[in-house]
């Protein structure tokens, strides 16, 4: 499809779409998780060219699977410290 690009980060494949929208592209990013599930997000922005929405909507998917990341990662590391996870 020539109105999406797609990334392979961290092991999740993050597709920026650029789906037409009247005059301008409406930026939409699908994540496709290690277990095969997708994660699709509504409208994130609209943009005046298809490389903007597709370009805005990875770097959307990017940052929402870092946070997904980190907030994960601190859940274990204050588990572990409280005493109720498994440590190393």
């Amino acid at each position: 499809m020539k109105n999406a690009i797609e990334l392979d980060f961290k092991g999740y494949l993050v597709t920026g779409l650029a789906v037409p929208d009247g005059t301008s592209f409406a930026a939409m990013v699908i994540v496709r998780l290690p277990s095969g599930d997708q994660v699709v997000s509504g409208l994130l922005d609209r943009f005046n060219e298809p490389y903007e929405a597709k370009r805005s909507a990875i770097e959307y998917g990017v940052n929402e699977i870092d946070r997904f990341l980190a907030a994960r990662g601190g859940l274990g590391a204050s588990m572990t410290q409280s005493g109720r996870g498994s440590g190393p």
